[in-house]
């Protein structure tokens, strides 16, 4: 009977989360409100257009009481109330935190040291590091001197910046200002600006920041706006720059912000420089803030130093719950320059953990994904102050609607591959996302662009219409775009099906037309028997009929006429035979594949084409203002009349090659084309990867010089694909002319582009090609490792050219090669400067470009480690992280690793190198031009990890990179050649899978490999847990498992050092896999699930008597209980009841009668159920549960003090039916709430408030709880499943549009 290692942990976990009671000392204690974001926000009439759940209607109903509309329209975020002026009389009294009463009080008087006037611009003169991210001037360029470079490579303290803001403060601000809380004026800006706009700027933003916060009060001027009248926001601050700012215009506005600060009601702004009026909302104050992060790189460190300045020290709870919500959104705009991120990563560090994860998770993630192109939308800001998710509607073509969850970083190709994912794809490719506004419809394709940014697009269209930016009524669209040249219908069913849809609705609504009337009535044969049968029925054909032939149609020949064609048709084709409706769909799709291959195609926008056959418009051979399409039959350019002027098909093209905004074509006739466009990075990806694409599946080769009984122009059919040899050499096939099978070298033909069997017309051009030249066909490598010699030349910074290099070099090119020469290949001496020029002209990556390449050095072990450092500290801090946090780092690191590898002599120099790039490819994605070079580089190595380099390339690119370093564990996984780790997750039922986790196992992997392993019937209610001592948290499906482990092990795990030393061992979090939302729970319907979760996670409920059962129930549950833990004993269960009453029964029952009665009960039904099995026991006994309200809950046990009809001690129950509230002393059900009448929530680490919606009235239930953080997931998810599962129900083409903003 005794439990085993997982027993006692899954007992542990119910007992820490589910029955987790209040901490001791809030005994004494009254919470009167949940410190949410929201509540910090003060009223905002927009809140109430929002709501978690589509469900709750009540929400925008119950608009505020008593209000006139006419007097909120223009009302600006805050209430009336003056609460910054509050705060500044207030600040003195805050005593809570006594260690800072004295600056905070003192910074709040304008006659402080702040107060002193300080010259904010250097003229000319500098501190050092004060140049802002990406500053470069041709004076500055001049100090960059081999000399100080090289003493300063050396210097940790010099490259990383302060480790603390009060250092950074310290020697970085140029104010003689403190790093604390303050609501004094600024006399400049706090970094030293070379810009007199960017001081400007600053100052504005400052007033702004304290007016977001709350911390300075609005103006009492009564402003009258009317939307749609007033300049976008980036119009505003685009104008603010356009201007030339003197110095006496500096000297102006601080004698203004002077006054400004002595009385901010009465003081006028409207002449300040880049200062807002006063009469903007709150979301367009944060959109001005963000918008000039956005705009202005070298206002990004200023912003974030403002923001982190007012919340360190901020004696105001409100105040700071404000800014941490902008500092989510800056997080998701732009990310600190390299100067102040490794100090920021040390700020967060220290910052309330509800926070500072969600803003080092999105600061990561738009490491990644770049700067933002939009300020945040309406619907992030609510998101953001109400802390949930964003989820967005999503439209299918075959009408269905599901919710897909999305941040400010979510790029485009992220949500196409989680909706592909959702959906079942093998594959996405040629999938786009489409969003819609008023009719007017746009493409995003699956690439870079953020998704957010779209949203905030539209609703910026929306209020230039005149209306809130809460009314957009955008619309989401995932369709196919374009097919592959190699597209196979029948492999993916599910992908087909939605391909289907669109197809047949594109058809019935003209967007494919047709003009053969067989070829229609065919078509609608196919779609009856798809929809209903092989057996006809008048009426159903009726209605196909007339919403399937087009209008003039139906007008000339009637719609009886059609009705008997497709009738016969039926008859003919699936009166006797019955096809599988797959292969159907299959064909269909195949036929709009060669019928609307134009439809099909992705269209880009041409300044100028040039190449025989293209003149339209221009001078030669020129087209000028052009569409050129890629489709998977070739590509087009079109004129203005849609008309077709050139058709290059793949097998011509033999050479690509990207410039700048240019792409040039070679094809095999030895003709160019070069398309001129402002895509020409998308342009040239897609054509590459058709044209490699082909390349890797062709099965035909032709021969290009003649050898024994081959010719040249023969055609050899290979007996599989190029990928499929690998590197094998010579290929093996069968010669068309001579039908004679073959092993044909490789430098002897030149693979077709193509998977179909070219015809004898392009045999024939090809044959007279070769006659003319074969150069063109020949195979460009060469079989030696590929270099960064060529992009050296183009990317690379050149080499000095002083009098002394000049004469050096000479010297050195009569022997042979110059060192200057040979800078893209490995080198024991460590560079002075960066490689790139990109990285030599920024200030903030110039000297850690040098720094990282001695980590690289080091790391390979070429260069001496002279400090005290371990090998994964000097990977992961020198290396990995500034990777990952900037793009110009990013390559300048990518080139730094593959140049020593390069004719790298040394082996275990040469071993660690590639260990180094494979961490690289793991956690960072080069640039766009970079990559293909990586690539390149990777796959000419004979090296197994090096083909591991490229899969982990082109996965981060397909798939998203990791935002975290290698873990400790990874790292020594990678060190000693290991492939995998093995790590263990718990089962409800005491028992544990072990899975071989990699650097890209992500959570939703093992999720579905324990689904698979059981056999699960369905996959997606279930959750991935980290166990902790004292919390559980859940995990994120599409976060890799190593993410999850350094996140946790940052905010989960690192802050309850207190109670780990206090344990015998380390604190290590447990995997543990539960059933969260608890649908599919029929008794009976899903066995594995039954036995495996649903009786292990009732069976804790039951025993701590969360059920309300009778004592017959009782009784014939704790005896099902008993067998399914212990089946046929063979000692009577009236011996050992005392033993085990505690672990079959609740104890509080057990108390209700004697101990006899209970032991005799039970027995009883004990031995009515002696034929049963134990997993028939456990089933029995879930049948029986099934009954009760409370079955498939989770439950919580909280205390309520500000309702008085509902009592102290309250349990509360989650599932399916809703939240329900029991006498935590009776059990009795007193309430239960929808999840309909709970439109939004709020927790902290103290409480969580829940919005009830009850009839007309709104009110808020304030819940006293410490695992506020599991309510919110488990109702996050129900509500997210109900949505999910109603919009599945609703057509997303008609009724309520599909891609609102309200959800």
């Amino acid at each position: 009977m005794a439990k085993t290692s997982a027993g006692r942990l899954m007992s542990e976990w119910y007992d820490v989360s589910l029955k987790k009671e209040a901490l001791p000392h809030r005994n004494s204690v009254v919470i009167t409100v949940t410190q949410g974001a929201a509540a910090a926000f003060g009223i905002d009439d927009d809140d109430d257009k929002y709501s978690v759940s589509e469900m709750s209607v009540g929400a925008t109903k119950n608009e505020k009481q008593g209000k006139n509309s006419r007097e909120a329209f223009g009302k600006p975020g805050f209430t009336k109330n003056h609460l910054g002026l509050e705060r500044m009389k207030s600040v003195v009294a805050e005593t809570h935190m006594t260690d800072t009463e004295s600056s905070s009080t003192e910074n709040c008087k304008p006659d402080t040291e702040e107060s002193t006037p300080v010259p904010p611009f250097n003229s000319g003169q500098e501190e050092e590091g004060s140049p802002g991210e990406g500053a470069s001037s041709k004076t500055r360029r001049g100090r960059d001197d081999d000399s100080i470079v090289s003493s300063e490579v050396d210097d940790i303290d010099t490259l990383t910046g302060p480790s603390s803001f009060a250092l950074f403060a310290q020697t970085k601000f140029q104010l003689r200002t403190t790093h604390v809380y303050s609501c004094a004026a600024l006399q400049g800006s706090l970094l030293p600006k070379h810009d007199r706009a960017d001081t400007l700027a600053s100052l504005a933003s400052w007033v702004t920041i304290l007016r977001v916060m709350g911390d300075l009060p609005e103006s009492s001027g009564q402003f009258l706006s009317v939307i749609g009248e007033e300049p976008s926001i980036i119009s505003k601050v685009k104008a603010g720059f356009k201007r030339k700012y003197t110095r006496k215009d500096l000297d102006d506005t601080q004698k203004k912000y002077s006054e400004y600060f002595k009385d901010p009601v009465s003081a006028e702004v409207s002449d300040i420089p880049f200062l807002p009026s006063g009469k903007e909302t709150m979301l367009e104050k944060i959109q001005y803030l963000c918008a000039l992060g956005i705009y202005r790189t070298d206002l990004r460190d200023e912003l974030y130093c403002q923001l982190c300045k007012q919340l360190t020290n901020n004696p105001s709870r409100n105040s700071t719950v404000r800014g941490w919500v902008l500092m989510m959104l800056f997080a998701g705009c732009f990310t600190p320059s390299e100067k102040f991120a490794p100090c920021f990563r040390c700020f967060l560090k220290e910052g309330p953990t509800e926070f500072t994860q969600k803003v080092e998770k999105l600061t990561r993630r738009t490491s990644v994904a770049g700067t933002r192109g939009f300020p945040p939308s309406w619907l992030e800001f609510q998101a953001a102050k109400n802390s949930k998710p964003i989820l967005l509607p999503v439209t299918f073509m075959n009408g269905q609607r599901i919710l897909i969850e999305a941040d400010a970083a979510t790029t485009v190709r992220e949500l196409s591959n989680n909706l592909a994912e959702t959906l079942d794809f093998s594959d996405n490719e040629g999938f786009s996302i489409y969003v819609c506004l008023h009719q007017k419809i746009s493409c995003l394709g699956h690439g870079l662009h953020r998704i957010m940014d779209a949203v905030s697009e539209c609703e910026q269209h929306t209020k230039q219409m005149g209306m809130r930016e809460s009314s957009s009524l955008w619309r989401l669209y995932y369709r196919k775009e374009y097919f592959t040249p190699w597209h196979d219908a029948k492999e993916d069913p599910s992908s087909t099906d939605i391909i289907y849809q669109q197809v047949m609705r594109g058809i019935s609504l003209g967007e494919y037309q047709c003009q053969k009337e067989e070829v229609f009535v065919l078509l609608g044969a196919q779609r009856y028997y798809l929809e209903y049968s092989e057996v006809t029925d008048q009426k159903k054909l009726d209605n196909l009929c007339r919403n399937w032939f087009p209008d003039a149609w139906k007008e000339e020949k009637g719609v009886p006429y059609f009705v008997q064609k497709v009738e016969e048709a039926v008859t003919n084709n699936f009166g006797s035979k019955k096809p599988p409706h797959a292969d159907i769909k299959a064909d269909i799709v195949t036929f709009a594949i060669n019928k609307w291959s134009l439809m099909f195609s992705r269209y880009y926008d041409a300044s100028k084409v040039t190449g025989p056959g293209v003149k339209v418009n221009g001078p030669g051979f020129t087209a000028v203002n052009v569409v050129v399409g890629l489709s998977g039959k070739g590509m087009y350019v079109l004129d203005n009349g849609d008309s077709i002027r050139v058709q290059l098909p793949f097998y011509e093209m033999s050479k690509i090659v990207k410039h700048r905004h240019t792409v040039n074509i070679t094809t095999v006739k030895d003709e160019e084309y070069s398309v001129m466009s402002n895509h020409s990075d998308d342009f040239h990806l897609l054509l590459a990867s058709f044209i490699e694409g082909l390349q890797m599946r062709s099965k035909y080769a032709i021969v290009i010089d003649n050898k024994q009984d081959l010719k040249k122009g023969d055609l050899i059919t290979l007996d599989k694909a190029v990928k499929e040899y690998k590197k094998l050499d010579p290929f093996r096939g069968v010669c068309q002319r001579t039908g004679k099978p073959c092993d044909v070298p490789r430098d002897l033909v030149c693979v077709l582009n193509t998977v179909d069997e070219p015809s004898s017309e392009v045999l024939t051009m090809f044959t007279v090609q070769l006659e003319r030249d074969t150069q063109v066909f020949r195979n460009q490598d060469d079989g030696r490792p590929h270099t960064l010699q060529k992009y050296s030349r183009y990317h690379f910074r050149q080499p000095n050219e002083n009098a002394v290099t000049k004469m050096f070099n000479k010297a050195s090119i009569k022997r042979g090669k110059g060192k200057s020469d040979l800078i893209w290949q490995f080198s024991r001496d460590p560079i002075k400067k960066p490689l790139l020029r990109k990285s030599l002209n920024r200030d903030d990556t110039r000297l850690m470009a040098c720094r990282t390449f001695t980590a690289v050095q080091q790391f390979m072990g070429d260069a001496l480690l002279k400090d005290n450092v371990t090998d994964i500290e000097l990977a992961n801090r020198w290396i990995v992280e500034p990777a990952s946090r900037s793009r110009y780092l990013r390559d300048e690191v990518f080139c730094q690793v593959i140049k020593q590898l390069t004719n790298n002599s040394n082996k275990s120099s040469e071993e660690r190198g590639w260990l180094l790039l494979l961490m690289l490819a793991t956690t960072a994605i080069p640039g766009e031009g970079l990559y293909d070079e990586a690539q390149k580089f990777v796959r000419s190595s004979p090296l197994p990890i090096a083909k591991l380099c490229g899969e982990r390339l082109e996965r981060a690119k397909t798939r998203g990179c990791r935002l975290w370093p290698p873990h400790p564990a990874e790292h020594d996984m990678l060190s000693r050649k290991l492939p995998t780790v093995r790590v263990k997750v718990y089962i409800p039922d005491n028992t544990c899978q072990t899975f071989d986790v990699t650097s890209v196992t992500r959570i939703i992997d093992i999720k579905r490999e324990v689904c698979t392993r059981l056999g699960l019937k369905t996959w997606e209610e279930y959750s991935l847990f980290m166990s902790f001592q004292d919390s559980v948290h859940s995990l994120q499906e599409n976060e890799y498992y190593f993410d999850a482990l350094s996140h946790a092990e940052m905010y989960w795990v690192s802050q309850k050092a207190a109670i780990r030393a206090r344990l015998s061992g380390p604190l290590t979090p447990v995997l543990v896999m539960l059933k969260k939302v608890w649908v599919n729970i029929k008794p009976g319907h899903d066995s594995v699930a039954d036995v495996c979760f649903h009786f292990p996670q009732e069976l804790p409920n039951f025993i701590r008597g969360y059920h309300q059962t009778t004592d017959d129930v009782t009784a014939r549950l704790a005896s099902l209980a008993y067998r399914a833990k212990y089946g046929n004993e063979p000692k009577p269960l009236k011996e050992t009841f005392s033993e085990v009453s505690k672990s079959i029964a609740p104890k509080k029952l057990l108390q209700t009668q004697s101990s006899e009665y209970w032991s005799k009960t039970i027995t009883q039904y004990y031995d009515e159920s002696k034929d049963l099995s134990q997993d028939q026991a456990k089933a029995s006994f879930l049948k029986v549960i099934s009954h009760l309200t409370t079955y498939g809950s989770i439950f919580f046990e909280v205390k309520q003090r500000a309702q008085k009809d509902l009592p102290k001690n309250l349990l509360v129950a989650i599932n399916m039916t809703g939240l329900h509230l029991i006498d935590s002393n009776t059990r009795r059900m007193l309430r239960t709430l929808e999840f309909s009448q709970i439109p939004n929530w709020a927790f902290d680490e103290d409480s969580i408030t829940l919005m009830v919606i009850d009839g007309t009235n709104t009110t808020k239930m304030l819940l006293e709880t410490s695992v506020g953080h599991n309510m919110d997931d488990i109702l996050m998810a129900y509500i997210s499943w109900v949505m999910n599962t109603q919009m599945r129900k609703k057509h997303g083409f008609a009724g309520s549009p599909a891609g609102e903003s309200t959800c």
